[in-house]
């Protein structure tokens, strides 16, 4: 008799051991995210921001309280572990800048004065691998529902444009820079299979410090159009705000 309620025990702790970990054993979710923030530390794709307290013409079009920025993102994650996640993400960045431009014809002998406010927009596409985390203690629920925490690592590639829909590069070369973030939010059940994420992300985008460092006087042409979009960056993934829908596939 012992035997048998000893193989019993076994053959259900090797059946617990070997369930799906996550909601109804289903391992992969896909996310579509907007990731909204407001336009504090950089213009938006319209040249506008939430606040100008410096008066910089020459960094924005205008003020506007709505002033929003967004990263389009589609996520694809796998549970991993009954408490971690592996992604990845496919994203389109977007945000404002300022570029230079000579008033004349520039020469090797004269002096060529040049202005620094005509707006641009920095676009391109970025590549993600991530982490997350989930806080089973605090949240009492199954992955990938409840709160969780995210390490990003992200490959940015991007070029300046005229506009949003312009499709003309400004610069011969794009600008290639890694980014990373940690993030925390929560994922709710909004429907059978439907999760509604909400959360907050802080990161930096890897790109040379000089407007942070050096004189915009010293600049020439070439130097601050560049510089322009190295700010621009780094403040479009200062700060995020995570708002996405996700849909567990299987």
């Amino acid at each position: 008799m012992r035997i048998r309620y000893t193989l019993v025990l076994l053959i259900n702790v090797f059946a617990a051991t070997a369930q799906v970990p996550g909601y109804m054993g289903k391992r992969f979710t896909i996310f579509a995210d907007a990731n909204p923030t407001p336009a504090f530390f950089v213009m938006n794709m319209n040249n506008t921001v939430l606040v100008n307290p410096g008066g910089d013409d020459a960094r924005t079009q205008k003020v506007n309280r709505f002033a929003f920025n967004v990263r389009p993102q589609v996520t694809l994650e796998y549970l991993i572990h009954k408490r971690v996640s592996l992604g990845v993400s496919y994203s389109m960045p977007i945000v404002g800048t300022t570029r230079a431009y000579y008033t004349s014809a520039p020469s090797e002998f004269d002096d060529v004065d040049y202005n620094t406010d005509e707006y641009d927009v920095v676009k391109g596409q970025a590549l993600g691998l991530h982490l997350k985390f989930y806080d089973f203690a605090g949240s009492a629920s199954v992955p990938p529902i409840g709160y969780y925490r995210t390490i990003n690592i992200f490959v940015t590639r991007t070029n300046t444009y005229d506009n949003k829909k312009s499709t003309t590069k400004q610069f011969r070369d794009d600008f290639i820079y890694p980014a990373v973030s940690f993030g925390v939010g929560r994922q709710s059940m909004l429907a059978k299979n439907l999760l509604l994420k909400t959360g907050v992300e802080f990161g930096w985008a890897f790109v040379p410090t000089n407007f942070l460092t050096e004189v915009e006087d010293d600049w020439n042409v070439q130097e601050y159009s560049g510089y322009s979009v190295h700010q621009s960056l780094a403040g479009y993934y200062l700060f995020n705000i995570n708002i996405g829908l996700g849909y567990i596939l299987f």
